[in-house]
């Protein structure tokens, strides 16, 4: 069935609270403190449009496919990747960087009651969320924590 109307996503408007079925996301790490239990903190938000650009350009779906302490990612929901996993997933963030640089991306989000979502990838905010998870996966990856990842 073809949509009616189609929907972008409004960069001007900006993604701190975007209206569904656009979604932000949370990146941090997880550990276990000396008393044995699970820590999580927050270290950034990934924006709606980088989080729309991981689905759409398949970076997910390469993350669900590492070890997980709990998952799967995607969805809106927690996840984490296991500390074994960090620096694989720092090997995804970079190829996904080498493999969408200088293009131009107008991925599908969504379809609702005859209405088409979409969002034209802003590359530029996409690179450095790309780089900033590539920071955090390296940094765990050193540390021997694991990654929590909202998307």
């Amino acid at each position: 069935m073809k949509s009616s109307e189609t929907y972008y996503f409004d960069h001007a408007v900006g993604d701190r609270n975007p209206s569904p079925p656009f979604h932000c996301g949370e990146a941090g790490f997880i550990w276990i403190n000396a008393q044995d239990f699970v820590e999580t903190d927050w270290r950034f938000q990934v924006p709606s449009n980088s989080l729309h650009a991981l689905h759409g350009h398949g970076v997910v779906d390469r993350l669900n496919d590492l070890e997980q302490l709990a998952g799967p990612i995607g969805g809106g929901q927690d996840a984490a990747l296991a500390p074994s996993a960090a620096e694989e997933a720092s090997r995804v963030f970079y190829d996904a960087d080498r493999m969408t640089y200088g293009q131009l991306h107008d991925l599908f989000v969504a379809e609702y009651e005859g209405v088409e979502y979409r969002i034209v990838v802003d590359n530029r905010e996409y690179q450095r969320t790309l780089s900033k998870l590539q920071f955090l996966s390296t940094t765990a990856a050193r540390h021997g924590h694991g990654l929590r990842l909202r998307l």
